[in-house]
């Protein structure tokens, strides 16, 4: 018979175990997972009797809290935690698929050295052995040691990681991702600091605002904090006294967001920066809303020819003139810069013509207005964001080969980088990679030892809330299972082989990581749930799922320092009008995100909000596109399947490279525009993304704009060509009076 363990043995037994100091020749902690049914259930649990425990979700970097429910030993169900003050209990798609992580077929069962880099032929190891391997090769690398690490990374592992780097002298650890890269977390917060002096991420209190300007921000999908946004939009629509705020989205190609507004324009690729400082100027010149915005705008407003602004975006000057007029005469209206901003070339003047919109307004830290995310609790650490130009710089180290070992942990950065950035060949000169991925991915092919880490739902950690919407938040993360396979926590693996090297050994004595983390959540003090002392407060963090204050500090007062007009130069683009000329706008997908989410049968198989599309990447055109070039599409009967749609396959050619993926004709985008989501085309990460659609950074450089802060991803052009194969497309639904209008405008007789 099996002997039972409970939660208390399973917690000393998991941290301590997995921290033996196996480089003194210490045997592996014996394997001791228990699945489903329990002989004798730990003492928390009945069996049919459900129980939740709280923890943080690690799908994106937004840091939501969540409740899992654990019925014999097994994570069934992800929800959001009704506690926690950022989701208020909701949670996305995304969120709630994170259980498939936990029990993936393709997970690593155990350490692993790959014989030959890119074989993916992969000899087991013991933990003793593998972590002697990573101690004599860090210990010989020294300080030409290098870290590459995600946004979703906890902070005491980010934390650990910094401490490990510094002692041994090495160069601070990067944190960059595709989805941080897209969302312009850098950008934001360098544009930020030249505005009013804060690093921070913005925030917008669209529950107390009355019109909300979207410069291309998809709040509503994968954005900072996508569950959040909801909960504001929803009360943004429902004020009190039936008072329902109004919606203007400024957008090439319909979001999930431009769907839901009041009113969408479709404006041309490039022109946001340009169409908000066109917006301040008009609010200048004709003298609209109060006395205080028309002097704030004559600060802050460069002169324009509205005309050339009106030719440039696609919009007419009445157009321009009208959202000017609202959003003057609005009491508490919000400019939100969006993620197609952050892959132009002047995105720092973009982002802050659109910021600026918001210092005319007056709601700087004011309800209704923007604000700033809350400092990190003291001794709190949050991985902040590296800039393009900080990867860049790092794969340059590795081609010159300066870096002799390269420790990666959440990011994928072989898939999330363009190819011309040449990773592939510049690991090469790395002599020892480690990835610390649970699944092999396109990054971990090229490691020479894999040392999976366990999932979120299996491990513990914190995540200070950013954007936190002005309350300090730190979200709690602790194991609501066993682990499923023989992984260790890569802070235990961390803080074991610190003890083999002096100067790391004296920068982290912690027996473990837990011991670690309860001394940093000792030092935050008394919160939202009371308590006093070390241990209750370890036990109230874990109960709640975080520490958060009691009541919302009041907002830290911000002062403009924008002393001229900010003016904003016209986007360019990279390639030819005349043999590339359609503009190329990649998006995040909502369920797949950058990619992360590929892995998971749940997201891949649920339909696209706005095509209900799954499992595939699409070329999406409008249909005056697709009908001048020839592109055809058909709804065909396949058994008692109604309405299959077989469209033609293209290549999609810009000056970097190219990608085939079928058409889909969709009237919410410009004639101009092609648009392609991100997500899909991996050639590793698990059978689920493994050789499915296209990755569509194939079709980006490797330049970067004037800052270095972001990659010019949406300064592309491209060009169409039919292959002369057809596919079906994997859509959920065909309705007649929807999407076959929009087939029919586009290929009549169909």
């Amino acid at each position: 018979m099996t002997r039972g363990i409970t939660r208390r043995e399973f917690i000393r037994i998991g941290v301590v175990g997995a921290a033996a100091a196996v480089l003194t020749g210490c045997l592996p902690p014996r394997a001791w997972v228990v699945l489903e049914p329990y002989v004798r259930p730990p003492e928390e649990q009945l069996a049919g009797v459900a129980t939740w425990y709280a923890s943080t979700c690690r799908q994106c970097p937004a840091g939501c809290g969540i409740v899992v429910r654990i019925m014999n030993g097994r994570a069934l169900k992800i929800e959001g935690n009704p506690e926690h003050p950022l989701n208020r209990g909701k949670l996305c798609a995304r969120g709630q698929a994170g259980v498939q992580l936990l029990y993936h077929p393709d997970r690593l069962s155990g350490p692993a050295q790959q014989t030959q880099r890119g074989t993916r032929q992969f000899k087991s190891l013991s933990w003793n052995d593998a972590l002697n391997l990573l101690y004599s090769k860090l210990q010989a690398a020294g300080s030409a040691t290098a870290v590459w690490g995600d946004s979703t990374m906890s902070g005491h592992l980010a934390d650990i990681f910094a401490r490990y780097t510094k002692a041994i002298s090495a160069p601070a650890p990067i944190f960059f991702d595709l989805y941080t890269l897209f969302n312009g977390y850098s950008v934001l917060s360098k544009t930020n600091q030249q505005l009013f002096g804060s690093s921070a991420l913005p925030i917008y209190d669209l529950a107390h605002a009355d019109v909300v300007f979207s410069f291309g921000a998809d709040f509503l999908s994968a954005a900072l904090s996508q569950t959040r946004y909801g909960v504001e939009y929803g009360a943004f629509r429902s004020q009190p006294l039936g008072k329902r705020g109004f919606l203007v989205q400024l957008e090439p190609r319909m979001t999930i967001t431009g769907a839901k507004a009041d009113r969408w324009h479709a404006i041309k690729p490039g022109a946001e920066g340009l169409i908000a400082q066109a917006i301040a100027s008009i609010i200048a010149d004709q003298k609209l809303g109060s006395v205080e915005r028309q002097t704030r705008a004559q600060t802050v407003a460069a002169r324009v020819d509205v005309n050339s602004v009106a030719a440039a975006s696609g919009l007419s000057v009445d157009d321009l003139t009208n959202l000017a007029r609202i959003f003057a005469a609005a009491d508490h209206p919000i400019a939100i810069p969006g993620a197609a901003l952050n892959g132009q070339n002047n995105v720092a003047q973009a982002a802050s013509a659109v910021q600026a919109l918001n210092i005319i307004a007056g709601n700087i830290a004011q309800p209704g207005g923007m604000g700033m995310s809350a400092s990190a609790p003291a001794g709190l650490i949050k991985p902040t964001p590296s800039s393009f130009a900080d990867a860049q710089a790092l794969v340059e180290q590795m081609r010159a080969g300066r870096i002799q070992a390269l420790l990666v942990h959440g990011a994928n950065p072989a898939f999330d980088l363009p190819d011309k950035i040449g990773f592939a060949d510049a690991v090469k000169n790395v002599p020892f990679v480690v990835s610390f991925a649970p699944i092999v991915d396109e990054t971990a092919r090229y490691a020479d030892l894999i040392l999976p880490d366990r999932t979120y739902l299996e491990s513990w950690g914190y995540d200070v809330v950013a954007p936190s919407f002005g309350q300090p938040i730190v979200s709690g993360q602790q194991p609501v299972v066993t682990p499923v396979f023989d992984a260790r926590a890569t802070a235990d693996v961390m803080l074991t082989v610190a003890r083999g090297i002096p100067a790391a050994a004296r920068a982290l004595p912690y027996a473990d990581e837990v011991a670690f983390l309860k001394e940093t959540v000792a030092a935050l003090g008394s919160g939202a749930a009371g308590g006093a002392g070390a241990d209750v407060l370890w036990a109230r963090f874990q109960q709640h799922g975080g520490w958060w204050q009691s009541t919302i500090p009041a907002a830290t007062p911000l002062q403009s320092k924008i002393t001229a007009p900010i003016t904003v130069s016209s986007t360019q683009f990279q390639g030819d009008e005349k043999e590339y000329p359609y503009f190329l706008h990649l998006f995040l997908s909502d369920l797949l995100s950058d990619g992360r989410g590929a892995k998971l049968p749940w997201l891949q198989g649920s339909p696209d909000p706005m095509t209900t599309i799954a499992w595939q990447t699409w070329v999406e055109m409008h249909p005056e596109t697709a009908q001048k070039l020839g592109i055809t599409s058909a709804q065909v009967e396949v058994g008692f399947q109604r309405g299959t749609l077989i469209s033609d396959v293209v290549q999609v050619t810009s000056p970097f490279g190219a990608i085939e993926a079928p058409v889909y004709a969709h009237p919410g985008i410009r004639p101009d525009t092609i648009a392609i989501p991100i997500g899909q085309g991996h050639t590793d990460d698990g059978r689920y993304a493994r050789d499915r659609g296209a990755n569509a950074l194939r079709l980006v450089g490797a330049q970067a704009d004037a800052t270095g802060s972001s990659l010019l991803w949406a300064g592309v052009r491209v060009k169409i060509a039919r292959t002369g194969r057809q596919i079906s497309l994997a859509t959920f639904e065909f309705t007649p009076g929807v999407t076959r209008g929009f087939i029919n405008a586009a290929f009549p007789g169909q």
